[in-house]
């Protein structure tokens, strides 16, 4: 069953608040799903069809995605930003989409012109607006990161052409196709990958601020190897792919020589990786607009209830324990309600 994390949900309230729209009980419905980690796409849709009846001339799906910001996409946000280009972006958020949909859904096909992501899975009456809320938060949310080389060539919706079909081109900058088989959308790969720093909030600067401290807390790293394995490990431990095979291939060098340049500085792979995770760990649960699940994410941990054993590992305690006898609970609780 497909679903979406709760905290994308926020981005309804915001849309109300934009459009100072009053509805009690739509508000109060969103306010509990705050309290949750998951919200079901027919609920999700439900919502949405609610608001779209609340401005039943306006293309809702497309104002509500093109409010997107980091703290609706929660660690996926945190990802793309991370990301230097827009095709390692994409490659991103291919990677990291069942953290956000708890399924991998996309599909992603690359030509000598195009960057094309389809959703074969996503079609159904129930999935119109939530897919159109989706696909312009994404292409807002790349367009944010990558202003310049974030050009739309062509997207396909599943729904029905509405009348006002004009603004969905107008929108996206392209051709829109209604009806299809598949949800999609084509870049043009051919433009120059021209990131702009400005666009990085605050908190993701001082996110990877802590996370290079975690790192220099296990081993100091001015050393230009550590440097880079450094670089490396951060970038692929949110994306689950932080074996030693893919650390090594990154250095492009084999695993045999990866472990032997560790034993120069008295290390092996797993306690540099279980000290880097629990330095990080302990610094996420300060950050109380960080979920228990989306710091397992940024772990690399497939799911949170293997974070709790390595977290109990670590220190003796399971996080919720850690955050209680910290005081860390209490704020958490108080964020939530």
């Amino acid at each position: 069953m497909i679903s979406i994390s709760s905290s994308f949900a926020q981005i309804l309230r915001d849309w109300m608040t934009a459009q100072r729209i009053e509805d009690v009980d739509l508000n109060a419905r969103l306010g509990a799903l705050a309290t949750r980690d998951r919200v079901d796409i027919g609920v999700w849709s439900e919502l949405l069809q609610r608001a779209q009846a609340l401005r039943p001339a306006h293309p809702v799906g497309l104002q509500i995605g093109a409010q997107v910001k980091i703290r609706h996409t929660g660690v996926l946000g945190y990802l793309v930003l991370n990301s230097e280009s827009l095709g390692e972006a994409l490659e991103t958020y291919l990677l990291c989409e069942k953290h956000f949909y708890r399924d991998n859904l996309a599909r992603l096909a690359v030509t000598d012109t195009r960057w094309q992501i389809a959703w074969p899975q996503i079609h159904g009456q129930e999935t119109v607006l939530p897919a159109q809320v989706a696909l312009s938060a994404l292409v807002t949310f790349m367009r944010q990161r990558f202003p310049d080389s974030c050009v739309i060539k062509r997207v396909e919706l599943t729904g029905p052409a509405p009348a006002n079909g004009a603004v969905f081109e107008n929108f996206f900058g392209c051709p829109v196709s209604f009806a299809t088989q598949a949800l999609s959308v084509s870049f043009d790969r051919r433009s120059p990958d021209t990131p702009v720093s400005d666009v990085i909030p605050g908190a993701f600067r001082r996110l990877r601020q802590q996370q290079i401290q975690a790192f220099d807390n296990v081993i100091k790293s001015s050393d230009p190897f550590l440097r880079r394995l450094q670089q490396i490990t951060l970038k692929l431990l949110p994306e689950g792919r932080i074996s030693l095979a893919a650390v090594a291939s990154e250095l492009d060098c084999s695993e045999r020589t990866l472990q032997r340049k560790l034993g120069h500085y008295h290390l092996s792979y797993q306690h540099l990786l279980d000290g880097v995770r629990e330095q990080l760990a302990l610094k996420y649960l300060q950050r109380t607009s960080l979920s228990l699940t989306e710091i397992s994410m940024l772990l690399g941990f497939s799911e949170q209830s293997a974070f709790n054993r390595a977290f109990k590992h670590w220190t003796g305690s399971t996080p919720g324990e850690y955050c209680a006898n910290t005081g860390l609970q209490g704020r958490r609780r108080r964020r939530s309600d």
